[in-house]
């Protein structure tokens, strides 16, 4: 009987086991390019669309569609609203006219009374930039039209007539009627002391003491 051969390697330690082979992570797909963000649109201001013109106040269809009592009650605040702007523009154009007039050589009050100025102040407007301008040129106007309203020149201020003081007693003597003999300074003196009439005696005293220096 024969007996088994040993293998070759019989004997030898055993190989060691290959190492596991690592499974290699795919290849990542090359990355884009990172794109910046994008900026916010700008905001543009919206487009300013003038309105259609109107039709200068012309609200009469407007006003047609109200109740008639309605339509009567806004046509008479609207005539007495222009009333009230007609007048105050005339008072105002009358009260420049009438502190203005002096300076124009022109009495105030004959201005004031004339109707062809009054009718020529209507057309004046207090708020235009020439109004002063157009209102000299009116007075002057009116005076052309009507010398008589030219303004009287002022009198003249005459100074008072200084009073001469007596020059003697028998100034302030008046006598006592009748033929009587008139009384003596110092009797006046007295009557007007007693009387309390101071003013009256110290001029008596006054005239007594220019007397006796002459004497």
């Amino acid at each position: 009987m024969s007996m088994p051969v040993p293998p070759a390697d019989a004997g030898q330690p055993p190989a060691a086991p290959a190492p596991p082979v690592q499974a290699q992570p795919p290849t990542p797909a090359p990355a884009q390019q990172a794109q910046p963000p994008a900026s916010p649109p700008v905001p543009q201001p919206p487009t300013w669309t003038p309105p259609p013109p109107s039709s200068q106040g012309d609200d009469s269809e407007d006003l047609a569609k109200l109740p008639q009592k309605w339509q009567k009650h806004i046509r008479d605040l609207r005539d007495e609203s222009a009333k009230y702007r007609t007048t105050a523009r005339s008072e105002t154009v009358l009260r420049h006219a009438y502190t203005t007039a002096a300076a124009h050589g022109v009495n105030p009050d004959a201005l004031l009374g004339s109707v062809a100025f009054m009718e020529r102040a209507k057309g004046l407007d207090p708020s235009a930039e020439d109004f002063p301008a157009k209102l000299a040129e009116a007075i002057q106007a009116a005076l052309t039209a009507n010398p008589w309203m030219a303004a009287a020149p002022a009198a003249p201020v005459v100074p008072p007539t200084p009073q001469v003081p007596p020059s003697s007693g028998g100034d302030f003597g008046a006598g006592n009627g009748g033929g009587q003999a008139p009384r003596s300074l110092r009797d006046q003196i007295a009557d007007a002391e007693s009387k309390g009439d101071w003013k009256t005696a110290r001029q008596l005293k006054s005239a007594l003491l220019i007397q006796q220096s002459s004497q």
